[in-house]
């Protein structure tokens, strides 16, 4: 695939970007994300899981008639041939991208058994595997995220969004993943509002790795001009913050190889 990896390479590591509320920003965060991981050294695929009305294709101004739904009746028999074909090339940056279904209907025919077979084989093709996802709990979202080596939760500074990412935390818990698997990022950042990362930070009793600080004229244009603003605005506060969440990312998913705890992400 000129990935730089085979079957049976060093395992690459599952991300996943999620918001218990909707619309802060999750399918931004994660393209201008996976374009900033993906190098020669560490190529990356982004998958987007919000099946039934996923827009990563479109930020990146690509369309192609194949989609997830193409290969994950497939799951149990994948080969780089048969990925290579549905894969989305996206053509400024090389990333990969393995778009949502063309439909909304179309979601049903993936299910999370086969969302996580095909997500645990990019694992052996790419150093990153980018998952954005809906805010919607849905058993492919669950999926992802039990698969994820890390999860990177967004919030913005409204109280919902906090209360949520609360809710969620705890919900973490349960499910017996470790908070040193989260990266809590602040989007949409505006200094004028006195909620603060510190504040939150000890409100939920977890760090805000990244603040990726509010720039929606750069953001809103990136978006409907179809280039993430990464690859067209890379001095902007906005570029900035993704570059240290990147950082971020990059040191975290380390400091677990480390520690060994990276092996196998579904044993908590």
């Amino acid at each position: 695939m000129g990935s730089g990896f085979g079957v049976g390479a060093p395992t690459g590591k599952i991300i996943t970007i999620y918001s218990p509320k909707g619309g802060v920003g999750c399918t931004t965060i994660a393209v201008n994300l996976a374009i900033t991981l993906n190098n020669d050294d560490t190529h990356t695929v982004l998958v987007d899981g919000n099946l039934q009305f996923g827009d990563v294709a479109v930020f990146v101004n690509e369309q192609g008639k194949n989609t997830i739904a193409d290969l994950t009746p497939r799951a149990e028999e994948l080969d780089p041939e048969i990925v290579e074909e549905v894969m989305l090339k996206h053509a400024t940056s090389g990333m990969h991208i393995l778009a949502a279904p063309n439909r909304p209907e179309y979601a049903e025919k993936v299910s999370s058994s086969q969302f996580s077979k095909v997500l645990d084989y990019l694992r052996r093709l790419y150093a990153y595997v980018v998952v954005d996802t809906s805010a919607y709990l849905t058993d492919a979202t669950l999926a992802a995220i039990d698969s994820s080596d890390l999860i990177v939760l967004v919030t913005t500074q409204d109280i919902p969004s906090i209360k949520n990412c609360r809710l969620f935390l705890d919900l973490l818990q349960t499910m017996g993943i470790e908070r040193d698997r989260i990266l809590f990022v602040m989007n949409r950042f505006d200094k004028r509002i006195n909620i603060t990362a510190e504040r939150v930070a000890e409100n939920l009793k977890q760090e805000v790795a990244s603040v990726i600080p509010l720039d929606e004229q750069v953001v809103t244009k990136a978006v409907n001009r179809g280039v993430p603003f990464v690859l067209d605005q890379k001095n902007q506060q906005a570029s900035r913050g993704i570059f240290s969440l990147a950082e971020s990312v990059r040191a975290r998913v380390a400091a677990l190889e480390s520690s060994g705890e990276s092996d196998r992400p579904g044993k908590r």
